[in-house]
């Protein structure tokens, strides 16, 4: 809450502001402030810049992505409803998250037959199809070493996967649980940046080769739209 607050406070100042006005502003002691400063300059959300803060790289990064991914929803949730009209399928839209593919839109073609990924779930890297296009093709995941991923996270099944997802072109999960397959494809804009990932989930555990293919390739064929449109990416967001 209080990194909220700052950042509120930030937008609100137009040349910034100096420790003590942050600590005036938020009602905290100084020490406090301090702290909460340290932490949000490490993480590049805000920046010292002489004696006052401004938001930080991470915050311009994380809009440009925002609106980059919710370009493609806009993009790319018709023909993915087209694509499911006729079947008992659900299609998602995922965004790039922090260790998972972050759900932004689901579209179910059933109302009686609706999956449990909402939006706002967390698709984790490792179980989900969703999360392999994430270990293939994201810079972040693709160079890591002891020094710099989480404990938990296993580099030789990550090496496995994206081996795997590289070869086919899509990446595939089964959750036993439900019973459903869920196929994966990336989304890449035009200068080559992974921005969203396109899922569909499927009944049943389906390992036919022949019906994968038949899938990711549809899901390609979709998620080649925001750049094959009449207008680039730049010029639709102005």
């Amino acid at each position: 809450m209080q990194a909220l607050q700052l950042c509120q406070a930030i937008a609100e100042s137009r040349s910034g502001l100096s420790a003590s006005e942050i600590e005036s502003a938020l009602k905290l002691p100084r020490t406090s402030v301090f702290r909460l400063l340290r932490t949000l300059t490490s993480e590049r959300v805000v920046e010292k810049r002489g004696t006052k803060y401004f938001y930080g790289t991470r915050i311009y990064e994380i809009s440009a992505a925002n609106s980059r991914s919710r370009y493609v929803q806009r993009i790319t949730a018709p023909a993915l409803s087209k694509l499911i009209a006729t079947t008992n399928a659900s299609a998602i839209i995922c965004t790039l998250g922090d260790y998972c593919a972050f759900v932004i839109d689901v579209l179910d073609a059933r109302e009686k037959q609706i999956t449990t990924i909402r939006p706002g779930t967390k698709l984790p890297l490792f179980e989900s199809a969703a999360g392999h296009v994430m270990l293939a093709y994201h810079p972040k995941y693709q160079n890591m070493n002891d020094s710099t991923h989480p404990a938990n996270f296993d580099e030789q099944q990550a090496a496995k996967l994206r081996a795997t997802t590289c070869t086919r072109g899509y990446a595939v999960s089964h959750f036993a649980p439900r019973n459903v397959t869920l196929v994966a494809v990336p989304v890449f804009m035009r200068d080559g940046e992974l921005v969203s990932i396109l899922a569909v989930e499927l009944e049943g555990m389906i390992h036919d080769i022949k019906v994968l293919q038949a899938w990711s390739a549809k899901l390609k064929d979709i998620a080649r739209l925001p750049t094959t449109g009449a207008h680039p990416y730049e010029q639709d967001m102005q």
